[in-house]
C-alpha cells in the first residue's frame, strides 16, 4: 500500500512564498525539506521589511571572546542524536546512531543545526534506515496502540491512535487536509490483523518523513515594533526547552504548561528544565552536551593507523566511547550541579578496564608506551576517547590539538595561515634536534609563522608525548626527555604557564574565560547557532553566571532557558 506524506502541507503553510526558497526531494513516501532560505511566516501576513543588523554589542566586561557569528533559522534540522532520542521516546526504540547521516561540521564548534537541511544522499540513506525500523517495529507498536477491535471500530482506534501519535511526533497539532488523509488511509486499509500491522507501518514511515518531524519548527509570530523578532508558539516554546534538555519531543507534563501559557514564567521554565535534567533522557543529553563541547561526539578511532589498533582488540572503539560516556555521566549522576572543573579534573575512568588497555607498559627502548609520572591523566581532556578525537591517522598531533584548545576551550580563533604558508616552512633542521625543537624550527621561518603558532603550537606540546589512540610514548624519538612546559597569552590580559598537561588541563580549568566559552557552546546547544547580537543580555546574564566560583553546567542552562531571549526567534538576515 503507498502512503503520501501527513507534512507535504506543512511548508506550503509556513514558507511566505515571495520572501523564501524550498526545495523539496519526493522519495515516495512523505516528502523531505532539503533546502530553505528567506523569511519565514505563517503564511498570513505579508514579509516583514528586512531588519537592521543590529551592531555588535560592547564586550567590555565580559569573560572571554565571544563570537556573535551566528545565522538564525526558523528552521532547525534534527540531528542525529536528537533523531535517536526522539525514536526512543515515541516507539521505545531506535535505529542505531551510526546508521544515520552523518551531519556536516564547522570545524571544533558544537553541531550547529539552524538552518541547515538535509542533502539528497542522506536522504536516500535516511529513508532506507527509517523504512526498515517502521517494518521492524510495526508489530509491537499495534499492540501498543490498544486497538483490539473489528472493522469501523478498528478503524476509528487506530484513527485515535495514529492522530496523536501525529501530533507528539511532529510538535503541533494536524491541519485539515492531513487529518482527512490519514483517515482516508484507514479507511482503504483491511481488516485483517496482517492488514492493520501494514497501516501501523505506513503511518510510522510517513510521520517519520514529514517534515515537521525531521525539522524543528521555531516560527512563532511577529512582534509589534520588533521587525525581525516572533515570539514563539506555546507548542513550539515546549519543544525548544524539551530538545534542550532531553534532545526530544516534549512530554505530557512540559506540553501541558506550554499549553496554559505557564512556560511565558521563567521559574516554571527553570522547574521544568530541572525535572527533565534528572530524568534519564536529560542525563543523556548532557552527557551528548559535554561531547560536543569536547569535539569528540563523532569518533575518530577507527581512522587511526592499523599499527596503533592492533593489541587494543576489535572492541576497543566502542569501550572507549562508553567509557567517556560513563565518567561523565558519573560526574552529572554525584554533582547537583556538575562543574566545567570537574569535568577537566575527574579521575574517575582511570581504572577503567579499557583505559588500563591504554596506560599499561608495552614495547622498548624508545618505542616504550605507558603512563608514568609525568602523564599523571586528569580529565578528560587526557581520556583516550577525547584525545583520539584531535589526533592525526599516525605520528603525534601538537598542532591539532593546541589548535582544538584554544578554539574550542578558550573561544579564541587562530587566523588561516596566510598563502604559501606550508611551502614556507623550514626544510633543513639540523641533526639531533627534538621532535618538539624540530617543529619550532620548521615553523620558524619568519615573524608571521612564529606569531601564529605561539598562540596554539605550546597549548600542543603538553600533549606530544600522546600517539593517536592516547597512548603516553616515553621518550622523544631522539630518545631524550619530553619537554612539555609551556606558557600562552589568554583573553584575561595574562599568561597561562604549565609543566605537564595534567598542569596544564588543571590551569585550563580554574579559568573563568574556559567556563564562558563552554557558556557559549551552550548557547550554540540550546539555538542550534553560535550567538547573535540580539544574545547580548544572555551573554551578560551567563558572565554573571560563570564568573561566581563554583559555577556548573546546570547553571548555565537554567541561565539560558530563564533569559527573555529563549522566548523568541530572531528571523533570517
Amino acid at each position: 500500500m503507498a502512503y503520501q506524506a501527513l507534512g507535504d502541507l506543512m511548508m506550503k503553510h509556513h514558507v511566505v512564498g515571495r520572501s523564501a526558497r524550498l526545495l523539496v526531494i519526493g522519495i515516495g513516501i512523505g516528502t523531505v525539506a532539503v533546502g530553505c532560505a528567506g523569511a519565514i511566516g505563517d503564511g498570513s501576513e505579508e514579509p516583514e521589511p528586512n531588519s537592521i543588523v543590529p551592531p555588535i554589542p560592547d564586550t567590555s566586561g565580559i569573560l572571554w571572546p565571544v563570537d556573535y557569528s551566528g545565522s538564525p533559522s526558523a528552521l532547525r534540522r534534527l540531528s542525529r542524536d536528537e533523531l535517536v532520542a526522539s525514536l526512543q521516546m515515541l516507539v521505545g526504540s531506535a535505529p542505531a546512531r551510526d546508521d544515520l547521516p552523518e551531519e556536516p561540521r564547522r570545524g571544533h564548534s558544537v553541531l550547529q543545526t539552524s538552518g541547515l537541511s538535509f542533502i539528497a544522499t542522506e536522504v536516500s540513506k535516511l529513508r532506507q534506515v527509517l523504512s526498515a525500523f517502521a517494518t521492524k517495529v510495526a508489530p509491537a507498536m499495534l499492540g501498543k496502540t490498544g486497538c483490539a477491535q473489528t472493522q469501523q471500530a478498528q478503524r476509528d482506534c487506530l484513527l485515535g491512535w495514529s492522530t496523536r501519535f501525529a501530533e507528539q511526533a511532529m510538535r503541533r497539532s494536524l491541519r485539515a487536509g492531513e487529518s482527512t488523509r490519514l483517515q482516508s488511509l484507514l479507511t482503504s486499509a483491511g481488516t485483517s490483523a496482517e492488514d492493520d500491522t501494514a497501516t501501523v507501518e505506513g503511518i510510522l514511515t510517513t510521520v517519520f518523513f514529514t517534515p515537521s518531524f525531521l525539522y524543528r519548527t521555531e516560527i512563532g509570530k511577529p512582534v509589534a515594533g520588533k521587525p525581525g523578532l516572533r515570539a514563539l508558539e506555546p507548542r513550539e516554546l515546549a519543544s525548544r526547552l524539551s530538545f534542550l534538555a532531553t534532545q526530544a519531543p516534549p512530554d505530557a507534563e512540559l506540553l501541558s504548561a506550554g499549553t496554559a501559557g505557564r512556560l511565558q514564567d521563567p521559574a516554571e521554565r527553570v522547574r521544568q528544565l530541572d525535572r527533565l535534567l534528572k530524568s534519564d533522557r536529560g542525563k543523556r543529553a548532557l552527557v551528548v552536551l559535554v561531547l560536543e563541547w569536547l569535539g569528540a561526539n563523532e569518533s575518530k578511532v577507527s581512522d587511526k593507523s592499523a599499527k596503533y589498533l592492533t593489541t587494543l582488540g576489535a572492541d576497543f572503539e566502542p569501550s572507549i566511547r562508553a567509557s567517556a560516556e560513563a565518567t561523565i555521566r558519573k560526574v552529572v549522576d554525584e554533582n547537583a550541579d556538575p562543574s566545567v572543573t570537574t569535568l577537566l579534573t575527574t579521575e574517575a575512568y582511570l581504572a577503567d578496564a579499557v583505559v588500563q588497555k591504554v596506560r599499561q607498559a608495552a614495547g622498548s627502548g624508545r618505542t616504550a608506551t605507558g603512563d608514568t609520572a609525568l602523564t599523571t591523566r586528569a580529565g578528560l581532556m587526557m581520556h583516550p576517547y577525547v584525545l583520539s578525537a584531535h589526533t592525526k591517522e599516525d605520528g603525534a598531533s601538537p598542532f591539532p590539538l593546541g589548535e582544538f584548545i584554544r578554539e574550542t576551550l578558550l573561544c579564541e580563533a587562530i587566523p588561516p595561515p596566510p598563502a604559501g604558508a606550508v611551502d614556507s616552512a623550514r626544510t633543513d633542521p639540523p641533526a639531533g634536534l627534538t621532535m618538539r625543537e624540530d617543529l619550532d624550527y620548521r615553523t620558524s621561518a619568519g615573524p608571521t609563522c612564529i606569531s601564529c603558532h605561539k598562540l596554539f603550537a605550546p597549548l600542543g606540546y603538553a600533549f606530544l608525548p600522546f600517539d593517536p589512540v592516547g597512548r603516553w610514548v616515553k621518550t622523544d624519538p631522539t630518545g631524550k626527555p619530553w619537554d612539555l612546559a609551556g606558557s600562552v597569552p589568554i583573553y584575561a590580559g595574562t599568561d597561562l604557564a604549565f609543566k605537564s598537561p595534567s598542569e596544564l588541563t588543571k590551569g585550563l580549568a580554574s579559568q573563568p574565560q574556559v567556563h564562558g566559552c563552554f557558556a557559549q557552546a551552550s548557547i550554540a546547544w540550546a539555538f542550534g547557532r553560535a550567538p547573535i547580537a540580539e544574545d547580548h543580555p544572555l551573554v551578560v546574564a551567563l558572565n554573571d553566571v560563570v564568573g561566581r566560583a563554583g559555577s556548573g553546567v546546570g547553571s548555565v542552562l537554567r541561565a539560558i532557558v530563564a533569559t527573555p531571549g529563549f522566548l523568541t526567534a530572531v528571523g533570517a538576515r
